[in-house]
C-alpha cells in the first residue's frame, strides 16, 4: 500500500511541477510576443502611459525565468532520487526551493502565484513533522497569500500583466485569459488531489500504528501472564526446594532424637550412666541439627547479602538496577551495622528491593530517595520516588508482604501517595 501511495505522490507532484513550468513559460512568452507585438506596431507609447512602472527587458525575463527553473528542477529531482537523509541538508533545500519561488513569482510581475502550492507539496513529501516542518509551512500559507499583485503593489509599484492582455484585441485577449483560468485552475485541482491522497497516507499510518500498539499491548498481557505463571512455578520449586532441605536436615535430626530419647527412657533406671551417655550424644545432634538449620535459613538470604552488609548490599543493587534502567537512587546511610541482626537486614532489603521495583513498574519514577537512620530507639526507613503515585493506594501482593515482613520484627509500616509513593518504617532496636 505504501508504494502505491508512493507513485501516487510522485505522480501527482511531477505533474504538478511540469504544469508550473508550462504556466511560467506561458506567463514569459505572454510577455516576451506582447512586447514584440507592441515595438512591432508602434504602441509603445500608449502601453507605457497606461502602466505604473517600466517594464523589465524580455530577454532578462526569459534567462531569469529559464534559469530559475532549471534550478528548481535541479533542487527538485535531486531530492527525489538522492534520498536525503541529513535534515538540515533537506531543510535547506526547501528553504532554496522557496527562494526560488519568489524570485520566480516577482520576475513575472506576480501574475501567478500558484508554484508556491508545489513547494507546499515537495516540502510535504520531503520533510520530516517537527517544529521546522510546521513553521515552513506556515511561511509558505503566508507567502501564497502575501504574493499578490494588489497587496505588494500597495507597496512596491510592478507592471499589470492585464495590460499585456489588453493590448490584443477582444477573441486573443479571452483566449489568453481562458488559457490563463484552466492552467491555474488544473494546478489547483492538482494541489488538492495530492493533500487528499497526503490525508488517506496518514490516516492509514495511523491505523497501523494503532494496531501495532494494540498487539503490543495484547503481548504485554500475555507476557504479564507468563510472569505470573513463571512466579508461581518458581514458588513451587522454591517450596519443593525447602521441603527436601527441611527434609534432610530437620528431619533426619528429628527422627534421630526421637530413637535416642526413646532409649533413654527404657534404660534410664536399669543403667543411668548410659542413658546419660545417650543424652549427650542427643544434646550434640541438636546442635548439629540446629547449625544445618542456620545454614537452610542462610541459603535464603538474598544474593547481596549473602556477600556483604546492608549497606553494601543497597550500593551493590543501585549498581546493578542502573545497568538495566535510567532510575535514579539516592543513598542517606546514617546508621552504625555493628550489632546489626540479620533478620532485620533481610527484611529491610526485601522492602527496599520491593519498593524500587515498585516505583520503576508502577509509579514510573525516575528518582528514589532511601534514608536509613536511628531516631531514639527506632531504627527508621523511608523510600520515596518521583513517580505519578496513586489516587487510593491497593494493597497487593508486594504490599501485603511488606507488612508481614515488617510486623515479624514489631516494626511499624506506612504508605503514602502524595508526589510519588512514600513507604515509611520503624523498628524498635
Amino acid at each position: 500500500m505504501n508504494r502505491t501511495y508512493g507513485l501516487f505522490f510522485f505522480i501527482v507532484k511531477n505533474t504538478m511541477f511540469i504544469l508550473n513550468v508550462i504556466i511560467v513559460l506561458f506567463y514569459v512568452a505572454v510577455i516576451a510576443i506582447t512586447t514584440k507585438y507592441i515595438i512591432g506596431n508602434d504602441l509603445a507609447r500608449s502601453f507605457l502611459d497606461k502602466v505604473m512602472y517600466m517594464p523589465t527587458a524580455p530577454v532578462y525575463i526569459i534567462s531569469g525565468s529559464v534559469g530559475l527553473l532549471l534550478c528548481l528542477a535541479y533542487c527538485v529531482y535531486y531530492r527525489e532520487f538522492n534520498n536525503i537523509r541529513n535534515k538540515t541538508i533537506n531543510y535547506l533545500y526547501s528553504l532554496l526551493e522557496v527562494v526560488i519561488s519568489v524570485i520566480l513569482i516577482f520576475l513575472i510581475y506576480l501574475s501567478y502565484n500558484g508554484i508556491i502550492l508545489f513547494v507546499f507539496c515537495d516540502c510535504m513529501y520531503h520533510l520530516k513533522k517537527g517544529l521546522k516542518y510546521q513553521v515552513l509551512l506556515v511561511a509558505l500559507g503566508l507567502i501564497y497569500l502575501l504574493a499578490n499583485y494588489e497587496i505588494v503593489t500597495y507597496f512596491y509599484p510592478l507592471v499589470n500583466i492585464e495590460e499585456y492582455f489588453l493590448v490584443y484585441d477582444a477573441s486573443i485577449r479571452n483566449c489568453l485569459i481562458i488559457i490563463k483560468r484552466l492552467l491555474e485552475g488544473f494546478n489547483i485541482i492538482l494541489f488538492i488531489i495530492f493533500m487528499i491522497i497526503y490525508i488517506l497516507k496518514q490516516i492509514q499510518e495511523n491505523e497501523y500504528i494503532s494496531k501495532k500498539l494494540s498487539m503490543v499491548a495484547m503481548i504485554n498481557k500475555k507476557m504479564q501472564k507468563y510472569v505470573i505463571v513463571t512466579e508461581k512455578f518458581g514458588e513451587k520449586n522454591e517450596r519443593k526446594r525447602l521441603a527436601r532441605e527441611l527434609h534432610d536436615t530437620i528431619g533426619h535430626a528429628l527422627a534421630g532424637m526421637a530413637v535416642g530419647v526413646d532409649a533413654c527412657i527404657t534404660m534410664i533406671d536399669k543403667n543411668p550412666q548410659l542413658a546419660k551417655a545417650q543424652l549427650k550424644i542427643i544434646s550434640k545432634a541438636i546442635r548439629k541439627g540446629m547449625k544445618d538449620v542456620r545454614n537452610s535459613l542462610n541459603k535464603m538470604r538474598p544474593d547481596f547479602l549473602q556477600q556483604y552488609r546492608l549497606k553494601e548490599a543497597i550500593e551493590k543493587m543501585k549498581e546493578e538496577i542502573s545497568d538495566v534502567t535510567d532510575l535514579k537512587i539516592n543513598l542517606n546511610y546514617q546508621i552504625d551495622e555493628t550489632g546489626f541482626d540479620t533478620k532485620i537486614e533481610d527484611i529491610l532489603f526485601r522492602v527496599i528491593q520491593e519498593s524500587i521495583t515498585n516505583s520503576i513498574r508502577h509509579g514510573l519514577a525516575t528518582v528514589v530517595d532511601i534514608d536509613i537512620y536511628k531516631e531514639y530507639n527506632l531504627l527508621c526507613l523511608k523510600i520515596k520516588d518521583n513517580g505519578k503515585g496513586c489516587k487510593a493506594i491497593n494493597y497487593g501482593f508486594g504490599l501485603k508482604q511488606m507488612v508481614e515482613r515488617v510486623s515479624q520484627i514489631r516494626g511499624d509500616i506506612n504508605f503514602y501517595s502524595e508526589n510519588g509513593f512514600t513507604t515509611e518504617i520503624k523498628i524498635p532496636l
